[in-house]
């Protein structure tokens, strides 16, 4: 320890002669240094204005290369950096190609920047009965692409907007698969829940988002809002386009009042034919809880509340405080019945290819999900999607059709446990007795398991088509014509088993119930159009008259049986007694 102690002591020592031995040399570094200053490059100001060619351009990024220093042009395309003879200023606007310019002794600086045509330029927005370039919109339109997308491992299409669009509010229903959306573009319009939806356009074809699940089946997770977008997958989507105020009501009309969300589905390509293949596993858990009494706390506090109330005997129902119940015991609710781990496994198939006239895309997807509630109920999602896309040699016909057809079950519980795990006392008796049944702990308490003796199921089939025609009659002139087609179907069944309640109250299946909801619903389009451009100059005059005939139609049927003779008949609804 001395030796290590008296070699940092010889190290400072050095140190001390080194700078004394500087000192003592000032003068002659002085000369030095000076001589060398004299050689360096003097810093001068430079003064210039950036335009378009016409107009100036505010708001341009101006930096010296390999530094920190920036400057931004003002209203008037002036700006003014200190840059020495040799330095490289760089020139930066979005939209518009950089430019990299030596100072080379000059003072003063005039740039002129030309629009990048690999920027924002030739990025297409979908606007509905026709698309504008990103430099060209003047309304409110947002969009994501793919890149967008396929980064976010979700399965409602609605996910993918959530935080990335201003002026568009979506808030997730339930924190289960298959469960819905509540979207809100520009602010609540309606005191109904489903008044405030947008119009949804899936490749040209008006799709209904408004849930056919009944809140009798479907409980309080899924709150009778199993969302028929569930059944577009995700991963077949190219783009997504959100329409706000005027750019909705005026292509779209009062349909549009609440804003409008563009779906357009991926195509095939030019070149060979490729296989491709998708797949991912995840996990879930949950990441928080609430801050809870232990068992000791508990009970001090709730011997307190008799306490205030002058009650010295403690009820015969109070269990948790009267000796019932182990007083020493202590559970973790939150951990018991939320603290498993949910799954997720994707796996998606896609082959695409074709030349200059003839595209297509074929793929298929696979989705499993579980979640954190006990047992062994899932969410599972076969998807396909069908592109095909054609044109004439002389590109005066085209031709395109897409189908994309869906298919899901959903068997996750329609209770939601997370109230019982933060209302039970800390010391209510265990789950399952010895035997690995239910534990009742002789009639005092209502297992929270007990929900799960209830099952829920439901199945959802949908399908939509969409083809379009279109044919050049003249250069300027093109006929086209739009056909959609939606069909949507959805059961869903829920039973009540005697065996859910507790043996205290001595019910027998009389009491077991069984709910059932069947729906459908489905709708057609055509909408033919004639579409007239002429370009004089530089401008382009467009011209579109059209119409459409549609319609939708839809039923449903729910019905309950209770007072069945056996639990084993209590899916079939007519065995029920009267």
């Amino acid at each position: 320890m001395k030796k290590i102690s008296f070699y940092k002591g010889g190290l400072a020592f050095w140190y001390l002669i080194i700078i004394g031995f500087s000192l003592s040399c000032t003068p002659a570094l002085a000369n030095k240094l000076l001589r060398q200053n004299h050689s360096l490059p003097q810093q001068s100001q430079i003064k210039g204005t950036i335009t378009d060619g016409i107009n100036p351009l505010a708001g341009v990024t101006i930096r010296i290369q390999g530094q920190q220093k920036t400057t931004i042009s003002d209203f008037e395309g002036r700006f003014t950096i200190t840059a020495s003879p040799n330095d490289m200023l760089l020139f930066t606007y979005m939209g518009y190609k950089t430019l990299t310019i030596p100072v080379d002794g000059q003072t003063v600086i005039n740039i002129e920047m030309h629009q990048d045509a690999t920027s924002l330029q030739e990025v297409k927005i979908n606007a509905g009965y026709y698309s504008v370039k990103e430099s060209e919109r003047t309304g409110s339109i947002a969009k994501i692409t793919a890149k967008d997308i396929e980064k976010q491992p979700i399965n409602n299409p609605l996910a993918a907007l959530q935080g990335r669009m201003t002026g568009v509010n979506i808030t997730q229903a339930t924190g289960t698969p298959g469960g819905g959306f509540d979207i809100q573009i520009r602010g609540i319009n309606s005191i109904r829940t489903d008044g405030n939806a947008p119009l949804y356009i899936v490749d040209g074809v008006p799709y209904s988002s408004q849930s056919l699940g009944s809140v009798m089946t479907s409980g309080n997770i899924l709150a009778g809002s199993a969302s028929p977008l569930n059944n577009i997958n995700p991963s077949d989507i190219e783009s997504m386009e959100v329409l706000k105020d005027a750019d909705a009501t005026a292509i779209y009309g009062s349909r549009g009042s609440n804003g409008v969300v563009l779906i357009t589905t991926k195509k095939g390509k030019q070149g060979k034919t490729k296989f491709d293949m998708t797949a991912y596993s995840s996990f879930g858990k949950r990441t928080r809880t609430m801050d809870l009494l232990n068992t000791p706390q508990y009970l001090s506090m709730r011997k307190e509340a008799f306490a205030n109330d002058g009650i010295t005997d403690y009820p015969g129902y109070a269990y948790d405080v009267n000796g019932t119940w182990d007083q020493n015991r202590y559970t973790n609710w939150q951990k018991e019945l939320l603290g498993g781990t949910a799954n997720t496994n994707n796996i998606q198939t896609t082959v695409s290819g074709g030349n200059a006239e003839t595209q297509f895309l074929l793929s298929g997807t696979y989705r499993n999900e579980t979640t954190v509630f006990p047992g062994d109920a899932k969410y599972e999602k076969l998807a396909f999607h069908n592109s095909l896309t054609h044109r004439s040699i002389d590109n005066r016909f085209k031709i395109s059709f897409t189908a994309d057809y869906a298919t899901d079950e959903n068997s996750l519980p329609a209770n939601d446990l997370m109230y019982q795990a933060t209302i039970l006392a800390p010391n209510a008796p265990a789950l399952y007795d010895a035997l690995g049944n239910l534990n009742w702990e002789n009639g005092t308490w209502n297992n929270p398991l007990s929900y799960l003796e209830g099952k829920y199921a439901a199945n959802t089939t949908n399908l939509i088509a969409n083809t379009v025609l279109s044919y050049n009659i003249l250069e300027n002139l093109e006929i086209k014509t739009n056909l959609g087609y939606t069909d949507y179907h959805i059961s869903e069944n829920r039973t009540f088993p005697s065996t859910m309640y507790n043996p205290a109250y001595g019910l027998g299946s009389e009491v077991s119930t069984l709910i059932i909801n069947n729906a459908k619903r489905s709708s057609w389009i055509i909408e033919p159009q004639i579409n007239w451009k002429k370009t004089v100059g530089n401008s382009e005059l467009m011209l579109l008259a059209g119409t459409t005939f549609q319609k939708q139609t839809g039923q449903q049927l729910a019905q309950i049986g209770s007072g069945f003779a056996s639990n084993s008949l209590l899916h079939n609804i007519g065995q029920f007694l009267q």
